[in-house]
């Protein structure tokens, strides 16, 4: 032992009279040297200023992270370390050093990292800053980095005044608005050809190429390959009168409630930093009692699969026909639209508006591999694009070809952790034990998958848990769930995460919002993704909560596996670690961003 100290202390002490007689090349090697037999921080100190002092930054930075990693803290190391970080081109790294630093040096570092990254190639810096994003909240300098950095959009005021529709003037608008359809329909294009085509001969020769040219066009239109060419507009607005300090939102659904969902927890943030707004919905969402309970006035189109046969250029009709009425008597300043695919009705309508109402498309996107595109006009009648986080990152697509503003926040979500209710209430709502473990299940989102062999599992497996209690979340858009079980309830109810403090556990699918939903209560979770899903990737979705520890995913569903996990999550000492690993993905919520950013640009015309 005494003699290991002592051959420490003269290889120390040869290491350092290089450094001290300026020969850094040699003290770099006898403290590499050194470091072989003794795993000492003076060794690691003397091998990390000697790189620097040669302007081998990578030696450097990988000398500063082998003793963070160890708990040591080198000379001058935050100071150093970043400098080696930053010069070794691994500026991920140099941010991460200085994230949770607010000080003036650190701010001048922040500095030097956003010039660096700015004379990166665009691929590159986006690259950097979305791995930043997945950890911690963007600061301003670096969004300004991003090519999707939102312009500020001018619209015309916006007075308070509300004004009373005229019948004459609605009529005229109407009339105008179905002069224009006819104009822009497919026999009317074909017949229009042939009338102009007779009147020259050579355009009568040219006739079967211009004819054969004309349905490949709209055949591609139709398909959304191309933009569709308006043979003739009219001003047909029937903004007789000034906008209002109004905001209409239009929710498209009839599967789940994803889309709903997001657009309520906007509506509700809107509320809360401007109450004086009016808020509106006009959506083919059946459940409108969830609005009446928010009080916010809505108007119903039923979607069209619900109709007997009904083609969709009559429904398109009908939906832009209601829509233009709905424009025309709220005026609002902002229209916000959240849907997989534009509705070519909703596209005529806003382009029946003129450019003082703010359109926006709020797009959560697609995360799955070779999910369809959408129609290639219609991101061109929306001001801006706002893109929902998730917790995989997620690849702008079209947006950016058509020079449209993007906007990107935080996942959103409906209920904040402060509004959920106090602890035992659904138990006592439920008639369940105040001492026992509650679980709650939710598998599938409405009508997509026939889950009934998939909880059967679960619950059976609960069942061996004498102290379990199940409640089933049941859709209020799906059939009624029968259970012959004991100690299980059913929760037909909205949202059911206001509910989640009851709860000590779940078993739910790997969807948007109750995936989201999760990590803001922080409640552990056994995860069944959807797999059928034609646009959502719950699987990634859900692995990246699994990689943190919060989550238990279930891709191969077997009774032994569903066992085996449940007879996990039972465990308080697991639950315990699962809650404490969602402070790794939690994030503020994204509907308060959206709603702040839309008040501020509504607020500054």
């Amino acid at each position: 032992m005494a003699g290991g100290s002592w051959i420490r202390s003269r290889l120390l002490r040869w290491a350092r009279s290089a450094y001290n007689g300026g020969k850094y090349q040699a003290a770099l090697r006898r403290s590499r040297f050194s470091s072989i037999f003794f795993r000492d921080a003076s060794f690691l100190d003397l091998t990390a200023r000697s790189a620097l002092m040669l302007n081998r930054f990578d030696v450097a930075a990988h000398a500063y992270r082998r003793a963070s990693d160890s708990g040591w803290v080198l000379k001058n190391h935050r100071e150093n370390h970043f400098k080696a970080e930053l010069n070794a081109g691994n500026l991920l790294e140099s941010l991460l050093l200085i994230s949770s630093d607010n000080s003036e040096t650190a701010i001048g570092q922040r500095k030097l990292v956003v010039k660096h990254l700015s004379e990166l190639t665009e691929t590159e810096r986006v690259e950097i800053i979305a791995k930043i994003s997945e950890t911690q909240n963007l600061h301003e300098d670096l969004a300004e980095l991003l090519p999707w950095k939102p312009q500020k959009i001018e619209l015309a005021p916006q007075p308070q005044s509300f004004f009373v529709l005229k019948n004459e003037t609605y009529e005229i608008g109407r009339y105008k608005r179905e002069l224009s359809r006819i104009r822009n329909s497919t026999p009317h294009r074909l017949m229009n050809l042939f009338s102009s085509s007779i009147k020259s001969p050579m355009r009568t020769i040219l006739l079967p190429f211009t004819f054969t040219g004309l349905l490949l066009r709209i055949a591609r239109e139709k398909l959304g390959l191309v933009g569709k060419i308006r043979v003739e507009s009219f001003p047909i607005s029937n903004r007789t009168a000034q906008n209002r300090d109004s905001v209409v939102l239009f929710p498209t659904n009839g599967v789940g409630f994803g889309h709903f969902t997001r657009l309520l927890a906007v509506a509700k943030k809107i509320r809360e930093k401007s109450p004086e707004t009016e808020i509106v919905f006009f959506t083919t969402m059946p459940t409108l009692h969830v609005l009446a309970e928010y009080d916010f006035p809505s108007y119903h189109i039923s979607g069209r699969y619900r109709f007997n046969e009904m083609p969709p250029n009559i429904w398109n009709s009908i939906c832009e026909e209601m829509l233009n009425l709905v424009f025309s008597l709220h005026r609002p300043s902002a229209f916000i639209f959240d849907g997989s695919f534009p509705y070519r009705g909703m596209l005529n309508a806003l382009m029946g508006q003129d450019d003082s109402m703010l359109k926006v498309w709020l797009r959560r996107g697609s995360i799955r591999p070779g999910a369809r595109n959408i129609p290639v006009d219609s991101i061109n009648h929306f001001h801006a694009i706002v893109r929902p986080g998730d917790s995989v990152g997620l690849v702008s697509e079209d947006e950016l070809d058509h020079g449209v503003s993007l906007v990107q926040t935080n996942p959103i979500t409906l209920i904040d952790s402060k509004e959920m209710v106090e602890f035992g209430t659904l138990r006592k709502r439920l008639g369940i034990p105040s001492n026992s473990l509650l679980c709650y299940i939710q598998l599938g989102a409405g009508k997509i998958n026939n889950i009934s062999s998939e909880m059967k599992m679960v619950l059976e497996s609960l069942q061996k848990h004498p102290q379990v209690y199940a409640v089933i979340g049941e859709s209020m858009l799906g059939s009624r769930i029968p259970s012959k079980f004991e100690r299980v309830r059913i929760l037909r109810d909205f949202p059911n995460s206001r509910y989640f403090t009851d709860f000590d556990f779940a078993v739910m699918a790997g969807g948007y919002n109750s995936f989201h939903e999760a990590i803001e209560a922080k409640l552990p979770t056994i995860c069944f993704p959807n797999l059928q899903t034609g646009r959502d990737d719950q699987l990634a979705r859900a692995l990246v909560a699994e990689e943190a520890g919060c989550m238990v995913v279930i891709s191969e569903r077997k009774r032994n596996i569903v066992q085996a996990a449940i007879d996990r999550m039972v465990e308080t000492e697991v639950r315990g670690i699962m809650r404490n690993n969602f402070k790794l993905l939690h994030r503020e919520n994204g509907a308060d961003q959206i709603a702040s950013w839309l008040l501020s640009q509504k607020n500054s015309n």
